[in-house]
């Protein structure tokens, strides 16, 4: 192959989602940059959904996938292993879905799973179609059998890309030699310092003249909203003047939970607080605000932080998952630990009452994000991608 002018590859983007979350906005994102690197995308994934259509108007080809409803590996109500029946039932499924996407494999020069549940058949698939398999890990699994599994893709795999070292760790021994790093990025030409969109700002709040705190992202347990909302509510002094916009959908959360949330904000920060639903304009949106929070209990990266961060507004994090290993106390940003409202507001405290410490932050914050821009990572992705393809047709593994 001539170095200076490389063949184009086919990968084969599989999900197994409909909708549209953090890991398919991340490979939507680079999909223009890996084009200009000579990679080409097709996604495969269900028909029928918010993902296809998303993808189609981007003008990106796509492959309808039908796969079989996953039951689970754990065993009534979350807990413990599953049972014969329900295990049985799983293989089949699996096996299923592993012919389904190595036939599709085998139109492409390498396969690369974006989706937790996709993880062991495309990696299985890649051995039967003899193409290489790259899995993209995303999620912070718990221990148990689904901890395991996910450990075995990783053996099988190529290559498997984690976002964060949080989320590395979780591969046992026998993956691990396959886990590369590759963290998140931000899209530099979107996201930057500037005026908000005329008239965005009073979208978000009742007081255009308040300091604005936002929070991006699902409205579920895990995201931590309804302790942001009793940490703003426990603010005192002239920080109790601060707004909160909560930029979000209810996504996966429990029946219920989004309604109860949305009352205690409601009763405890009355015309405090808006809930404006998901946002079309994030890097709008991120500019109208004065400081950015992510309250997850922990978080496997943090995108809507690195985006913040990027557009010039003061963060806080928590201090569990990934956030931390772009985020340090005190220099680019404050942490706190999860669930502690008393430490969040007292984070809160100090951002929206001293200028001079917003203004150091956020600065610092915007030098960290210039360091983590999206060509950079689809550069990353791109040799890892030819290295793996390069690998097979030599006859060995990647490295």
């Amino acid at each position: 192959m001539n170095e200076q002018n490389p063949k184009r590859l086919r990968v084969l983007e599989v999900s197994y989602s409909r909708q549209v979350w953090g890991a398919e906005l991340a490979t939507m994102a680079l999909a223009g940059p890996l084009a200009a690197r000579g990679i080409d995308l097709t996604l495969g994934s269900p028909p029928g959904g918010d993902l296809e259509e998303h993808w189609r108007r981007l003008g990106l080809p796509f492959v309808p996938l039908d796969f079989s409803d996953r039951q689970g590996i754990r065993g009534e109500g979350a807990q413990g292993r599953p049972s014969p029946r329900q295990f049985a039932a799983e293989l089949a499924t699996t096996a299923r879905s592993v012919r389904t996407v190595a036939r599709a494999a085998r139109g492409f020069d390498l396969v690369h799973s974006n989706s937790l549940w996709a993880h062991l058949d495309c990696a299985l698939a890649g051995r039967l179609a003899r193409r290489p398999v790259i899995l993209e890990l995303y999620d912070l699994v718990r221990p148990g059998l689904g901890r395991q599994v996910l450990t075995a893709a990783a053996g099988l795999s190529t290559v498997a890309i984690a976002i964060s070292q949080a989320v590395a760790d979780i591969i046992g021994p026998r993956g691990a030699r396959h886990v590369r790093i590759v963290a998140l990025s931000v899209d530099l030409d979107r996201f930057g310092p500037g005026p908000a969109p005329v008239g965005v700002r009073s979208q978000l709040t009742a007081d255009v003249d308040a300091p604005l705190v936002g929070i991006v992202g699902r409205i579920d347990p895990e995201k931590g909203v309804d302790v942001l909302v009793r940490a703003m509510g426990s603010l005192t002094g002239g920080a109790a003047r601060a707004h909160l916009v909560v930029v979000g959908s209810g996504g996966l959360a429990p029946d219920g939970f989004p309604e109860r949330v949305r009352a205690e904000a409601q009763e405890v920060l009355g015309e405090r607080v808006r809930f404006v639903g998901r946002s079309a304009d994030v890097p709008g949106t991120m500019r109208a605000l004065d400081v950015l929070v992510n309250a997850s209990v922990a978080e496997p990266f943090g995108l809507s932080v690195l985006e913040a961060q990027a557009t010039g507004v003061a963060v806080v994090g928590t201090a569990a998952g990934g956030i931390p290993d772009f985020v340090f106390d005190g220099d680019n940003g404050l942490l706190v630990p999860p669930r502690d409202v008393d430490a969040l507001a007292k984070a809160l405290e100090r951002l929206v009452t001293d200028d001079e410490l917003r203004a150091r932050l956020a600065a610092r914050g915007r030098a960290t994000a210039l360091g983590r821009g999206i060509e950079a990572r689809a550069d990353t992705i791109a040799h890892i991608y030819r290295q793996a393809v390069s690998a097979r047709r030599r006859g060995g593994g990647a490295s």
